[in-house]
C-alpha cells in the first residue's frame, strides 16, 4: 500500500536544495584538503628518500649507479602509492552507530548524501527534506541528554531504520526495482519510506522544542503580567 504523502511546499524544496548545494561545496573543499594533505605527504617521503640517498653517497664517498637507480625507483613508487592511498574517507553506516549524539545528525546527512545516486529520482525530494530536518535537529541533539528516551528514539531512527530502508533498496537488482511487488514497486516503497522518515524527524524536532516553546510562552505571560499590566494600572 502506498503511503499518502503531503505535498512539500516549493519554497521549502528550494531551500533544501540550496542547503544541499552549500553542503556539497563544503564536502568538495574537505575532499581537496584531504587530497592536498596526501600529496604533501607523498612529496615529503619521496624527497626524503632522494635526500637520504644523496647524503649516503656523500658520506660513503659515492654509491653504485644501481643504488641511485633503485633510490629513484623507490621514491617514484612511494610517491605514487602515498598520493593515491589511503583513499578519501567516505561515511559508512557503521559511522552512524559510533557517532556521538551531537554529531549524529551531520554524520547521517553525509552518509545519506553518499547514497543519493543509488536512490530513484522520485526519492530525491525526500532526501532533500531529510537534510533540512537534520539541520534543524542537529543543535537540539547537542544539548540532549544521551541517556534520555528521546535520544534512544532518535538513534534508532537514524542508525537503524534509515540505513536499513536504503540498504534494502540498493540490494535489489536494478532490473527489479521498477517491477511491482506486494502492490507497489521497490522504488515507490523506498520513496514512501523516506518521506515517512522525513516527517518523523520533523515530529521529533517539534517534540524536543515543545519544552522550550512552553517555557518561552510562560516567560512571555509572566513579563506581560508583570510589566504591561503594572504599567497599565499605574496610568489609571
Amino acid at each position: 500500500m502506498t503511503v499518502e504523502r503531503r505535498p512539500v511546499p516549493l519554497s521549502m524544496l528550494r531551500e533544501a536544495r540550496k542547503q544541499r548545494a552549500w553542503r556539497l561545496r563544503r564536502a568538495r573543499q574537505q575532499r581537496w584538503q584531504w587530497r592536498m594533505k596526501r600529496l604533501r605527504r607523498a612529496i615529503f617521503v619521496a624527497a626524503a628518500i632522494v635526500l637520504a640517498t644523496v647524503a649516503a653517497g656523500i658520506g660513503l664517498g659515492g654509491l653504485p649507479d644501481d643504488a641511485y637507480m633503485l633510490a629513484m625507483l623507490a621514491s617514484f613508487v612511494a610517491f605514487c602509492v602515498l598520493a593515491i592511498y589511503p583513499s578519501t574517507p567516505r561515511p559508512r553506516a557503521e559511522d552512524l552507530v559510533e557517532a556521538d549524539l551531537g554529531e549524529l545528525a551531520a554524520t547521517t546527512e553525509l552518509w545519506l548524501e553518499s547514497r543519493r545516486s543509488a536512490l530513484p529520482p522520485p526519492a530525491l525530494d525526500a532526501v532533500d527534506m531529510i537534510g533540512v530536518r537534520l539541520e534543524q535537529l542537529s543543535p537540539q541533539l547537542e544539548t540532549l541528554d544521551p541517556s534520555a528516551p528521546a535520544s534512544r528514539e532518535v538513534r534508532k531512527l537514524l542508525t537503524e531504520h534509515l540505513p536499513s530502508l536504503v540498504d534494502s533498496y540498493t540490494r535489489i537488482p536494478t532490473s527489479l526495482r521498477g517491477q511491482e511487488h506486494a502492490g507497489s514497486t521497490p522504488a515507490a516503497q523506498v520513496t514512501d519510506g523516506l518521506h515517512v522518515i522525513a516527517r518523523e524527524i520533523e515530529a521529533m524536532s517539534q517534540d524536543l522544542s515543545r519544552n522550550d516553546l512552553d517555557s518561552l510562552a510562560v516567560r512571555g505571560r509572566f513579563l506581560e503580567s508583570k510589566y504591561v499590566t503594572t504599567k497599565s494600572d499605574e496610568t489609571r
